[in-house]
């Protein structure tokens, strides 16, 4: 995944939507060409950064096939449209539209579970985490049971990204968290409010530190800069 520097989520923000993720897009890589599927998706943290839990039908064709190398499982958080014209800038230098996210990608070996008491505990976590409570009697679970398999994915290593507007000044940012807000993007207006506000604004004052020092004669403070 492309990642600039800026863009790059850290990790513990990172393991919240790991944790709260609800679904994952589970791509797979075979000779005859990529397989994705939309899954609902548990994390069970532990061993490092976790696993991911899901179960399939088991007429899915994923499940079977030998993947390439590891799978990779995308999840997503906020996202949304931002309006140039919430920019504050807009009115001198005109912008145009962008889109703003937060996901990760989770890579790692995946692990097919046909064994029902492990499925059926993965369906009982993943209603848990859902809010659905199992009243099923055995011969319920085992005819629910029977059509699906479980899928694990132990985490080897992940990529997290948010983009959400960091490389713009803190008005601007101000004005995209106004404008979702106004439009009912509550979830991605925090996380701008959280993330990109911050960063804008800890950049900003830097750059002012260093113009200031510059005009006093001092040298040139900028990491990675010579003085001298």
């Amino acid at each position: 995944m492309y990642t600039p520097r800026h863009f790059e989520l850290g990790a513990d923000r990172a393991a919240d939507l790991l944790a709260g993720a609800r679904t994952a897009q589970l791509v797979t890589a075979h000779p005859s060409g990529p397989v994705a599927t939309l899954l609902p998706v548990l994390h069970r943290p532990g061993g490092g950064l976790g696993t991911l839990v899901f179960h399939v039908t088991r007429t899915n064709e994923q499940w079977r096939d030998t993947g390439l190398g590891d799978a990779l499982a995308i999840l997503s958080g906020p996202d949304g449209y931002v309006d140039p014209d919430w920019y504050a800038s807009q009115a001198v230098k005109h912008s145009v539209p962008t889109w703003n996210y937060v996901t990760v990608h989770a890579y790692g070996p995946l692990v097919v579970h046909d064994d029902p008491e492990w499925v059926r505990a993965a369906v009982l976590d993943l209603g848990d985490r859902h809010g659905y409570v199992a009243g099923l009697t055995e011969e319920e679970w085992d005819r629910q049971l029977r059509p699906i398999v479980g899928l694990e994915m132990p985490i080897a290593r992940i990529e997290a990204k948010a983009k959400l507007n960091q490389n713009r000044a803190p008005e601007d940012i101000a004005g995209v968290i106004a404008g979702l807000q106004g439009v009912g993007e509550d979830a991605l207006a925090s996380a701008m409010a959280e993330i990109s506000l911050p960063h804008a604004e800890a950049r900003y004052r830097l750059m002012a530190e260093v113009k200031a020092g510059r005009r006093l004669g001092e040298p040139d403070a900028r990491p990675g800069r010579e003085t001298g």
